[in-house]
């Protein structure tokens, strides 16, 4: 009677419907510096000065070296100097270029998905191909340019991309399977999509407020002299060079509000992105363990995941994502220790040996604190219990496997993401030129083709990488759900099974006598036990013919 319920029809062996609330102290914490940054924003407007407004830093007489000395002028408005390159125009004459690439590039992330899920070996050879075929076809211009320097630097470099993707053939190779996996596994789970973008437009509304407080806090703050002057009556640094004659100067109150903002935006920042990878992991999860035939994903799986993200488990996301945030700022501590000028000695050496170990540890603990979050969305439990178990999971067994996909995909779909924005950008830039070349409407057409490519290429860049995060994601659940198959001894989705156990595993190899037949060692104890309603019951090891 008091047992947790059962799972729904079709519902997944190994995800746990039944939560309880984890870590609720770390969510009442997070939501009251959110609030107290609110209420400090809101200070900080009504008490900003008005000096940072209506003073002319271009004037001494706005800060006067002599404070008993002097007045506050109104600063005067500039009018900006018209040069060759037009924004109205570009707007006026590109806009709705731009509109329209914009729009395919939202169909160029579908077939994105669509590519790597049926040709993901052949979205892989061409974008390793790209890869050595640009630096390549440089080099050839350059030879016939007749610049060897250039051809010789450009010929080194595609020669050397060629040798690492040779000595790397293997791991991507697995990785071009890893991601036809993810795209399946998105695809059959078409909802995390629009679940995605929901979440970041509601991460936007979190962070919004706390941008426009950061802008008003500075405002806190008094008119000094430009601390470059030195002294000086003149407004001129030390070398002669003008500058401005006085500078801002935040109060106490603004450097401390600024601090504690930053921090909570990027807390906040990082919490919409855990949030994100438990949705994710969450709906994928219950895809994976679905019983055996279910070509899509049971319904409501989404909503499921949100729910439980918001609800019993927020406050461990809560403090994954302070995990995350403490280290991200030690991070940017060590990044401005190692730009110090040290002298050369005993001290710099250790000095950076330090800091690279440190940063080493860091990714290893951002890495355990991305796979405890899935673990988080699939089981239940708290972080510190999800991140034990999750490191016991990958220290046991799956090491390489956990190297496999941590490594080579990534490298993968930035490549991929890299390669069709630039042929889009240059593609759409290009037509623009051909059409508009010959116009006596435009003054500069090659200028606004130039203009209009970079920016479909930053756009397109942003769509493909948000949709290559989402496939990033999947695999990330997908594996820790084959991890917890293969660890309980079952087999819930055969074929994804069978891709992932291509990927290689420590551990002893048992050969026959004639050395015909070999098949894998023994394993230990698993951790997580199947239950009796396994969608499959477990099989010996595979047995292979070399």
């Amino acid at each position: 009677m008091g047992g947790p319920p059962s799972p729904p029809l079709g519902g997944a062996a190994h995800f746990n419907y039944s939560r309880v609330p984890r870590d609720r102290i770390f969510g009442v914490f997070f939501a009251l510096v959110w609030a107290a940054c609110i209420v400090g924003g809101i200070y900080a407007i009504t008490h900003r000065s008005p000096a940072f407004v209506h003073t002319d830093f271009q004037d001494p007489a706005s800060c006067p070296l002599d404070p008993t000395d002097g007045h506050r002028r109104l600063m005067e408005l500039h009018a900006q100097h018209k040069g060759d390159f037009s924004v109205s125009d570009f707007m006026r004459l590109t806009g709705r270029w731009l509109a329209v690439s914009a729009l395919l590039a939202l169909g160029l992330g579908v077939a994105f998905i669509h590519l790597f899920k049926h040709h993901s070996a052949v979205m892989t050879k061409a974008t390793v191909g790209t890869q050595v075929a640009f630096p390549a076809a440089m080099a050839i211009v350059f030879i016939v340019s007749g610049q060897p320097l250039g051809a010789l630097m450009f010929g080194g470099l595609a020669a050397l991309s060629a040798w690492v993707f040779y000595l790397w053939r293997d791991q991507i190779n697995l990785a071009t399977r890893l991601l036809g996996v993810s795209a399946h596994g998105l695809a059959a789970n078409a909802g995390i999509v629009p679940a995605t973008i929901c979440l970041s437009l509601g991460s936007l509304v979190a962070i919004a407020p706390l941008c426009a407080f950061l802008g008003f806090a500075f405002m806190n703050g008094e008119v000094i002299p430009n601390p470059q002057r030195q002294g000086s009556l003149q407004c001129v640094d030390a070398e002669g060079q003008d500058v401005l004659c006085c500078s801002w100067q935040p109060n106490s109150f603004a450097r401390a509000y600024m601090g504690c903002a930053v921090v909570t935006l990027l807390w906040t920042m990082l919490l919409a992105n855990q949030i994100r990878v438990f949705v994710t992991s969450g709906a994928v999860a219950q895809w994976y363990f679905a019983p055996s035939g279910s070509l899509t994903a049971p319904r409501g799986t989404t909503r499921l995941s949100l729910k439980h993200a918001l609800g019993p488990s927020f406050g461990s996301l809560c403090l994954s994502s302070l995990v995350l945030t403490i280290s991200q700022l030690i991070r940017d501590a060590m990044d401005n220790a190692s730009r110090e000028n040290d002298e050369i000695g005993v001290g710099t050496i250790i000095k950076t040996i330090f800091i690279c170990l440190a940063q080493c540890c860091l990714s290893v603990l951002e890495y355990l604190t991305k796979f405890a979050t899935v673990l988080m969305a699939i089981t239940g439990e708290a972080f510190m219990d999800a991140g034990r178990h999750v490191t016991d999971l990958l220290l046991r067994n799956l090491l390489n496997a956990f190297a496999s996909t941590v490594w080579f995909t990534p490298l993968v779909i930035r490549l991929a993401c890299l390669t069709m924005s630039a042929g889009w950008g240059l593609l759409s830039g290009g037509a623009y030129y051909y059409l508009h070349r010959s116009s006596a409407l435009e003054a500069t057409p090659g200028l606004n083709a130039s203009v209009l490519g970079v920016s479909v290429f930053v756009v397109t860049q942003f769509v493909l990488s948000f949709i290559g995060g989402i496939l990033l994601s999947v695999l990330d659940a997908v594996f820790i759900c084959w991890a917890i198959d293969r660890d309980s001894q079952t087999v819930s989705h055969p074929e994804v099974y069978s891709v992932f156990q291509t990927v290689p595993i420590p551990g002893a190899v048992v050969e026959q006598p004639d050395g015909d037949i070999q098949y894998g060692a023994g394993e230990a104890a698993p951790s997580y036990q199947a239950p009796s309603s396994a969608p499959h019951a477990y099989e010996p090891p595979t047995i292979s013919r070399v």
